[in-house]
């Protein structure tokens, strides 16, 4: 009896950011730059500032996920690489844009 655990494929963990990540800045763009609506999603600039967002949230993702969790194999490695990259991209961006 082995007890091993898979480990997702590249492929998977990359769409599992992309979506985790559309979702978290949708919501940021939600609440901030729409004021509770999607008004925002009208105007080009807006567009570009999601992209922004988006890029450097994934990159942050995809980086900590590439560098540390995928030598390691854990039961919950999307979830914790989707936190912490997260929190390290705003933190990167407010420092960025502030």
């Amino acid at each position: 009896m082995q007890n091993t655990i898979s480990k997702p494929s590249e492929e998977k963990q990359i769409k599992i950011f992309l979506i985790s990540t559309f979702v978290l800045v949708n919501i940021l763009f939600f609440i901030d730059e729409g004021f509770y609506d999607f008004r925002w999603m009208k105007s080009f600039g807006n567009w570009f500032v999601f992209a922004i967002y988006f890029l450097i949230v994934f990159g942050f993702q995809y980086a900590i996920w590439r560098l540390v969790f995928s030598k390691i194999k854990l039961k919950f490695n999307a979830v914790i690489v989707v936190v912490l990259g997260t929190i390290l991209g705003l933190i990167a961006l407010f420092n960025l844009f502030a």
